[in-house]
Order: structure tokens, then C-alpha cells, then sequence
């Protein structure tokens, strides 16, 4: 029986907080482009339209994922989202550039409201792939999050509103 923690002297180690690169909206638009033009990718247009919409609407690959056609109201300008952590709906405006990527994807073909947006859930070797095809940094689906929320508040959106759109 021991009467003292032999580790009570030790003391924990803290762990470095990495620096999360982000990338520009340049950066974002050559990504998304040199997805487009991967050769010899035979999904690399639902790869291309995946990236862009995670950057256009400021979400993460679970909730793109995870978006069917009964979350995209065009007719009241909103998506509805979930977050995956906590199964918390939320929404964000129908943005022009975003009604514009939905509006190619869904087609002329009318689209059952439980299927899904996107094929996959996940475009990390299709994005790896064009980070390092144009020597940028190895970029994951929350850069573009991120991207997103630096340049809403750069252009002077409130912040509480841009938690909103964050769920």
C-alpha cells in the first residue's frame, strides 16, 4: 500500500498550441480552381464544390457533409445546419455566391429533401493534393472556417451575428 502519490513532484507538461495557417481568399480561389483541373480525380468536381462551399459558408466538413436538399431553403435564403458536437441546429444566409454553387449542383431535377448535397463527407486528399501542387501550406477543411470569420469581421460584420452563422 502506498501512502503518497509517487508522482505527486511531477508536473504536467503543456502542450504547444500549433499556428492553424489561413488561407487568403486568393489562396482559397486557387485552391478551389486547381481541385477543378486535378486530371486524375474523376470526383474532383464534388471535391471542388465541397472546399467551396466549406469556405463560402464558413462551415466545417461534418456540417457540409452532412447537408441534404431539405436543409436548403431557396425560397426563405437559408441553409439549415448542424452542428455534429452538440446536435444544435443552426442557420446561415443563402448567400449570393453560395445560391449560386447550390443552385449548379441541385440542377434541373427536382431533389428528394433527404439526399445528400455532397456525395462524401470529405475532400482532404483532393485539398492536400492542390496545397501542394501550388506550394501552399498543407490547409485542412477549418482553415477555411477560419478564412471565413477573419474576413466577415474584416469587413466589419457584428460579431455576435457572425457566432450566429456559426451555430
Amino acid at each position: 500500500v502506498l501512502h503518497e502519490n509517487p508522482s505527486a513532484h511531477i508536473k504536467a507538461q503543456r502542450r504547444d498550441r500549433p499556428i492553424r495557417q489561413t488561407p487568403s481568399r486568393e489562396q482559397f480561389r486557387a485552391i478551389v480552381k486547381a481541385i477543378r483541373e486535378e486530371k486524375l480525380n474523376a470526383r474532383r468536381n464534388d471535391s471542388a464544390d465541397l472546399v467551396e462551399f466549406m469556405g463560402l459558408a464558413g462551415v466545417g466538413n461534418a456540417e457540409a457533409g452532412n447537408l441534404a436538399w431539405g436543409d436548403v431553403d431557396f425560397e426563405g435564403g437559408r441553409i439549415t445546419l448542424f452542428r455534429q458536437k452538440t446536435r444544435r441546429g443552426f442557420q446561415v444566409p443563402l448567400y449570393p455566391q453560395l445560391r449560386a454553387l447550390l443552385a449548379k449542383r441541385r440542377g434541373e431535377e427536382p431533389r428528394k429533401p433527404t439526399e445528400p448535397v455532397f456525395p462524401f463527407k470529405s475532400a482532404r486528399k483532393s485539398l492536400w493534393n492542390a496545397c501542394e501542387r501550388l506550394g501552399y501550406p498543407q490547409f485542412d477543411h477549418r482553415a477555411f472556417r477560419r478564412m471565413f470569420i477573419t474576413n466577415a469581421i474584416e469587413k466589419g460584420i457584428d460579431v455576435k451575428v457572425i457566432a450566429e452563422w456559426q451555430g
